[in-house]
């Protein structure tokens, strides 16, 4: 039905496509979760990391990490990863990104969905969704810092990284012993 009404529409009122950009979607609550909200018994948990996809496989860390802040994220972000393919020595074509809070959120979706400005040739369009199953800063630590991509024989520059106000920070040190990645490249 909703389509009838757009082809209704006189062409002069229709928005361009390049200017429609759905909502940021939000986490979908459970009844329990509503339940347990309504009573004052639990604290919504809020989102914050995202993934973004089709990167240029080309970018390095660096590149994008100054693609985030060139794009106004600066000092709004506290994890980032950006998966390598160590045979390849290029980027696997998404990252992870964790915002510092809500509004960061919005403004890194708003500016990244369906984003093509890259510094180097390429017709890939980045988009934006949830990362899952980890959310969330600690939960992204947590992750990584017993990973493979932690040990010490992985260059620098294929390692998640932290901030605090936009400077980076170590990452916490490893709870067990961090085994080499597996040697697979042919």
């Amino acid at each position: 039905f909703s389509n009838d009404v757009e082809k209704a529409r006189p062409k002069a009122q229709q928005t361009p496509p390049e200017q429609e950009k759905p909502p940021v979607p939000q986490p979908k609550t459970s009844r329990i979760q509503a339940k347990a909200k309504a009573k004052g018994e639990v604290q919504e948990v809020q989102r914050t990391t995202v993934m973004l996809r089709n990167l240029p496989n080309n970018y390095t860390r660096d590149m994008f990490l100054s693609l985030l802040d060139e794009e106004g994220l600066s000092e709004l972000y506290d994890f980032v990863y950006l998966p390598m393919d160590f045979c390849r020595d290029a980027n696997l074509g998404y990252a992870f990104v964790n915002l510092v809070d809500g509004a960061a959120v919005d403004k890194a979706w708003k500016k990244f969905d369906g984003f093509d400005r890259w510094a180097l040739p390429t017709a890939k369009v980045c988009q934006v969704g949830w990362s899952g199953p980890h959310q969330g800063f600690q939960a992204h630590v947590e992750r990584y810092r017993n990973s493979p991509v932690m040990h010490k024989s992985v260059p620098d520059c294929y390692k998640p990284m932290i901030f605090k106000n936009g400077i980076r920070k170590p990452f916490p040190r490893p709870t067990k012993k961090v085994k080499a990645p597996a040697a697979s490249c042919r």
